[in-house]
């Protein structure tokens, strides 16, 4: 399919033409929606269209589906952005046919990975069973369905990452002389290798037409939507005029995010528990205490302001899907911060990222250790709080 009219190939494909019967083929269409929830296609202009996804909470693998369907959209050759509104919401942009294939396809893929974690779990759990592996699961305590919970996330990134990379990919084996609670990657490897479809080819041909079919054209005067000159695209393309983010007035302190969380859904203002993001946030509030706002720099979600609830998660810069500067810069024009007077109180994983944003911005942490840093941080609050108490 080159053009959004033309009809996609009705060729044979993975997780699509299984010789199920109508009662199964609806309980398995039914079970794919619950994953992802897809926008209808927008048509923009230069001949792309683009989709906003939402993934629901799912007992905490939304971010996982997330972080999932980020990689499989690169397969497809699409680009996407982070929208933090939600903390789990994706916007994929390219070439129509392309994004309807990636939208018809993404619910089953996903699917597809999660049948596959499933086994991975399951063997987990006969090899928890066992008695010769009683003492060691025993001595997990509490913690032992938090490490089942673990073990199926770290083998289903693995099965992703195995479906989409290429396929001569080196997948080493399950070691047997190894317990099987140390090898969850190494099991997640095998059972991508073993599950491999090409998961470009795995859309339905109808929902695909479908969605091109019912894709809106969007007719807005450019006027109304800000552009991007390195895009060309609608920022607010999914915004309504309602929750339109109102213009950050004052300074903006933007304080790190830490690996310490809370346990459960939070706002970003609680969420965190890191000692050295509490110490920026103390400070940070006594910088803005007569006014300005305050917004934590996250690795995983960008920007997010200290009412924003969202979950935990476990994700550094390190890793994939990570906010790009790119996204960092369309949250800041979708927030109207491009211009705002900044205080970057952040170390230089932080700060490296932020300064291409904002490239005026005050870095008064830059080049310290975490010593010298939490130093600084104190000197600032005390020098912010004696100004207060000289003004009053």
């Amino acid at each position: 399919m080159t053009t959004p009219q033309a009809r996609p190939t009705t060729a044979r494909r993975p997780l699509w033409d299984t010789g199920w019967g109508a009662k199964r083929a609806t309980a398995y269409a039914a079970r794919c929606a619950r994953y992802v929830s897809i926008d209808r296609l927008q048509f923009q202009a230069r001949g792309r269209a683009a989709a906003r996804l939402d993934f629901p909470y799912a007992v905490g693998r939304g971010p996982q589906r997330h972080e999932a369907a980020v990689a499989i959209a690169v397969r497809f050759g699409l680009d996407v952005r982070h929208l933090d509104r939600s903390g789990r919401a994706l916007r994929i942009t390219g070439r129509p046919d392309a994004v309807a294939r990636y939208a018809a396809a993404l619910p089953r893929v996903l699917d597809h990975v999660e049948q596959l974690a499933s086994w991975a779990a399951r063997m987990y759990s006969q090899c928890a069973r066992k008695p010769q592996h009683t003492d060691h699961f025993e001595s997990l305590g509490a913690r032992g369905p938090h490490a089942a919970a673990y073990f199926r996330a770290t083998a289903f990134r693995r099965i992703v990452e195995v479906l989409v990379g290429p396929q001569d990919i080196v997948v080493p084996e399950v070691d047997p002389s190894l317990p099987l609670w140390e090898q969850a990657e190494t099991l997640g490897g095998v059972l991508g290798e073993y599950g491999w479809v090409e998961i470009r080819d795995a859309y339905d041909p109808d929902s695909a037409q479908r969605l091109l079919d019912n894709a809106d054209r969007v007719k807005t005067p450019a006027s109304r939507w800000p552009v991007t000159n390195k895009h060309g695209e609608q920022l607010a393309l999914f915004d309504d005029a309602h929750l339109a983010p109102q213009p950050i007035s004052g300074l903006v302190v933007v304080i790190p995010c830490s690996r310490a969380k809370t346990s459960h859904p939070a706002a970003a203002g609680q969420l965190y528990t890191g000692s050295l993001h509490k110490h920026a946030r103390r400070t940070a509030d006594a910088l803005t205490a007569h006014g300005g706002t305050v917004l934590v720099l996250s690795a995983l979600h960008g920007l997010l302001p200290l009412d924003q609830i969202i979950e935990p998660y476990d994700h550094t810069w390190k890793d994939e899907g990570s906010i790009t500067v790119d996204g960092l810069q369309a949250q800041a024009v979708d927030l109207r911060l491009t211009g705002a007077d900044v205080v970057l109180l952040t170390p230089s994983q932080y700060t490296q990222r932020a300064i291409a944003v904002w490239p005026n911005a005050q870095t008064p942490l830059a080049h310290l250790g975490i010593g010298r840093q939490r130093g600084r941080l104190t000197a600032l609050r005390e020098s912010a709080r004696t100004r207060s108490a000289d003004a009053a």
